[in-house]
């Protein structure tokens, strides 16, 4: 098998492509970047007050999840002295 056969022809149709791809990734930099900068302008609250509201409900989720583990435990222990109870007579 020739190399013609195997990889084809390289036309200039497949370098246009290539182009519209560096185009396109180009463009898409230029968007995330405006993206960001219009965030940062429009954001309600500045940096360090974002963080300490962020830290915040953190805080409250792992306290929240804190009490749901110690809940859990509890009962995983009871329903285990009550099965330990049923089957201490077997």
């Amino acid at each position: 098998m020739s190399n013609y056969a195997k990889y084809g022809e390289y036309s200039a149709e497949e370098c246009s492509r290539a182009e519209h791809a560096k185009t396109a990734i180009v463009f898409l930099m230029i968007g995330a970047g405006l993206g960001t900068l219009l965030a940062m302008l429009l954001a309600p609250r500045s940096g360090p007050e974002l963080r300490r509201a962020v830290q915040d409900k953190f805080d409250e989720a792992r306290r929240g999840l804190e009490e749901q583990a110690s809940r859990v435990r509890r009962r995983a222990t009871k329903l285990a002295g009550q099965a330990h109870e049923k089957v201490r007579p077997i």
